[in-house]
């Protein structure tokens, strides 16, 4: 059964006006079985039309009710192709049953009776399939000679084409509430529209002159709660003839039943008394929908009791559909040219990120862009250690708590969170208004606590709206209570304060392909390293795991550790030794080929070409055997260096080096643009070698007829430390060989291309260790290479 419904100030949104149990009653209600077509609910006022008590009408066929040529159009529907081509369709009430259930009448009706006995009126039968029931409502059809109303001429008129040629909406819309008055005849005739919150703003009215204007008023969500807005977007049309008039109940009142599509639907008694206290006794609305979702309301209003005939209400409907696919045509345009600009500068951002070697300078440089991108008037983002600010931002403390307080309450289960209203959702953050009344906070990596933050200032304005937004609960004589709307609508003035713009979807949908631009391109491999770093430990717990189940005697195992590592320290001496001992013994065999090689090249005129090519083969060797032996003993002493490490400056060494090589420097008209690089600490001589070995290979491995261009730059200095980069324009190496390359007789090309043992770079890297450095290669195959070197600068780094 429908029972009330006890609306109150926390509930009103749950009133449950889809099964109001009544319905207006200008019209008629009969809901029939689908597939019986037997009579199972009808609205009371049935009785009187029917001139017959309702439990006699009640499982009755409806071609007892109904003249013969409706009740067989009915009998022949197809339900699952809607009622769109049928309603409505024109049929006369039989106003005593055919089937002779009048008390009155002892037997059947013959058809001559009946149609006697229909009424004198003509109806609208407007048809529509709920869950289990056909609905048909009557409402009484137009006449020629009543009317001098013509739909068909009204539809004409209304050229689509006219409206679309007109470039500002504002003059569609004036047009559009102008023809609906003239057609349906309300007093009143506003354009309703919704903000993301469904606050409306009156944006055209067409009104008597008399009448108080409500042009540019804002009106508040409550007044069109949820539920109603819902039956909006599936009724486009609700006519409410006369607040005051008493409804029709559905009989028999023995379940709830669902009215939704019905028109006649009674309207909830709050709007109605909404409606009164604004002084209008009819209404009627018309729904525009973008996109599915409910854009706003054409609000007709009347101040007499006022009844808009079924052909009337499709003219006006159909001015309705019209204007609903102009906004959508205009909404689609904004958003295409607003899609393009973003992504205009999304690719003029990524583009300049890509050109630098570290990202962030590309950042910076696009600072303006990707404020301009989401409309923002100051960006900040910690992408590294430190928060760096631009445009109109709040301190880097107050942007600190602001991220915290975000990441522990918006951010716990997704990676953004937006407002306009910073102040009202944490009163803590009031204080920067000004400036981040806005925030559209965007978590680049939850583990290292990186973010981009846009921020929008504070917007003031002026809202005016139809009377104070608020409802009351009204305490009657009997002690109970019910809500009432709120009785003023005189204007109400109200400055909006501590609130940016709304950020739109677009902006959405831009910051989140942003952040996998930002994720892809710099933090992502840093991000799988971590969870690779994450899977590794725990697969070195479950063997670890598995060892304790495997090892009985802890520490039996460490004492073998023990030793194992002691004899693995021995054999590293022995190595070194033999190191030592293997290339100085090597050197007599050698100097002894060479010496008979020499004495045979004297003779070579007893030699063929053939012998002369072997010896020729034999003397190479013997030099690359010997540079490889110099290179292995190198190696070996490297931690054995007597000299200590000093203050040393180093351009000083770059200087000797160059000077050193002036002839291979010469021979391939080399360039060097060189950074004041300072003083480091270590040894003299072999960072003399390390800065050889670098310049030496840049000058080997260039491009065929390309002079080249050396940078030695100063690329990072902390406190203990610098950094230093060397550049050239050369042939370069694949990136999979950056590691590669400093390994023991590594060679990237044939002897053949490149003269080298393949120990050059292992012996710098060796230096570079036992000062305690780092030492990498940073390459593309054809685009250069650059080599980079950490070094102490004080004695404190080293020890």
């Amino acid at each position: 059964m429908n029972k009330p419904f006890d609306v109150t100030l926390d509930n009103c949104h749950k009133e449950p006006i889809h099964i109001p149990g009544s319905i207006q009653p200008h019209g008629y209600l009969l809901l029939f079985e689908p597939e019986t077509l037997i009579l199972k609910y009808c609205s009371e006022n049935v009785a009187d039309l029917m001139q017959c008590s309702l439990d006699a009408l009640l499982e009755q066929p409806l071609d007892s009710m109904f003249d013969r040529e409706f009740a067989t159009m009915v009998k022949g529907l197809d339900y699952s192709k809607g009622f769109h081509e049928v309603n409505p369709q024109q049929t006369t009430p039989i106003a005593a049953l055919a089937q002779g259930l009048n008390s009155n009448t002892t037997g059947p009706v013959t058809d001559t009776q009946a149609e006697s006995i229909k009424t004198q009126s003509t109806y609208n039968a407007i048809l529509s399939l709920h869950d289990d029931l056909l609905a048909i409502e009557l409402e009484p059809a137009l006449s020629a000679s009543s009317s001098s109303f013509n739909p068909v001429k009204n539809l004409i008129n209304l050229s689509l084409n006219d409206l679309a040629q007109s470039q500002d909406l504002n003059n569609v819309f004036a047009y559009s509430v102008n023809e609906i008055r003239k057609v349906t005849g309300f007093d009143r005739v506003m354009l309703y529209k919704f903000d993301a919150d469904y606050n409306g703003e009156v944006v055209a009215e067409a009104k008597k002159l008399e009448l108080n204007s409500f042009l540019k008023q804002h009106f508040p969500e409550s007044d069109i709660p949820k539920q109603a807005r819902e039956l909006y977007v599936k009724n486009p049309i609700r006519l409410l003839a006369d607040v005051n008039a008493k409804q029709s109940m559905l009989y028999p009142n023995d379940r709830p039943v669902d009215l939704s599509k019905v028109t006649l639907r009674s309207v909830s008694p709050i709007h109605c008394q909404y409606l009164r206290n604004m002084g209008v006794n009819a209404s009627m609305s018309i729904s525009i929908v973008v996109s599915g979702k409910l854009w706003g309301l054409i609000a007709c209003h009347h101040y007499n009791p006022h009844v808009v005939p079924f052909e009337t209400r499709e003219v006006a409907l159909y001015m309705g559909l019209m204007l609903s696919y102009l906004i959508s045509l205009k909404v689609q345009a904004d958003a295409e040219h607003r899609d393009s600009a973003v992504l205009s500068l999304n690719a003029s951002i990524t583009a300049k990120m890509a050109e630098r070697i570290f990202f962030t300078d590309g950042l910076r440089e696009e600072t303006d862009n990707l404020m301009r991108m989401m409309n923002a008037s100051g960006v900040a983002w910690r992408l590294e250690e430190d928060i760096e600010c631009f445009g109109k931002t709040p301190s880097p403390d107050r942007i600190e708590a602001l991220f915290n307080w975000a990441t522990s309450t918006k951010l716990v289960t997704d990676t953004i969170y937006h407002t306009k209203t910073l102040g009202k959702d944490n009163p803590d953050f009031l204080d920067i208004s000004d400036v981040a009344s806005g925030v559209f906070i965007l978590s680049v990596s939850s583990v290292s606590n990186l973010f981009l933050i846009w921020f929008r200032q504070e917007v003031e304005q002026t809202k005016d709206w139809g009377g104070k937004p608020e409802k009351t609960i009204e305490f009657l004589d009997d002690g109970s209570h019910r809500l009432m709307p709120r009785s003023s609508f005189r204007l109400w003035r109200e400055n909006v304060k501590n609130q940016s713009l709304a950020w739109e979807a677009v902006e959405l949908s831009s910051a989140l392909k942003f952040r996998d631009t930002i994720v892809n391109y710099v933090l992502s491999k840093s991000e799988r390293l971590e969870l690779l770093n994450e899977a590794l430990e725990h697969k070195v717990a479950v063997r670890t795991d598995e060892l304790k189940k495997e090892i009985a005697n802890k520490e039996k195992m460490q004492d073998e550790l023990v030793e194992a590592l002691a004899t693995s320290e021995e054999s590293n001496r022995e190595l070194e030794r033999f190191a030592f001992v293997a290339s100085h013994d090597l050197q007599e065999p050698l100097r002894k080929i060479q010496s008979f090689g020499g004495r045979i090249q004297q003779t070579e005129a007893t030699l063929s070409d053939r012998g002369h090519g072997y010896l020729t083969k034999m003397m190479n060797s013997a030099e690359r055997m010997q540079a490889l032996i110099k290179g292995v003993l190198s190696f070996s002493r490297i931690h054995r260096s007597n000299d200590e490490f000093v203050p040393l400056n180093f351009d000083d060494i770059i200087e000797d080096v160059i000077l050193d090589l002036e002839v291979l420097v010469t021979e391939k008209k080399a360039a060097f643009s060189i950074d004041h690089i300072g003083t480091v600490f270590g040894d003299k001589n072999q960072l003399h070698r390390v800065a050889q070995n670098i310049i030496q290979n840049a000058l080997k491995f260039t491009k065929e007829d390309v002079p080249p261009h050396i940078v030695i730059a100063l690329n990072d200095k902390a406190e203990d430390f610098v950094t230093i980069e060397f550049k050239d324009n050369g042939v370069g190496f694949a990136k999979t060989h950056e590691q590669k390359i400093f390994g023991l007789f590594e060679r990237l090309h044939s002897k053949a291309e490149y003269s080298g043992t393949g120990l050059g770079l292992a012996i710098c890297k060796k230096i570079i260790n036992r000062h305690q450095g780092k030492i990498w290669a940073e390459s593309h195959f054809g685009q250069g290479a650059s080599f980079f070197i950490t070094l102490p600068t004080s004695s404190g780094a080293v020890e």
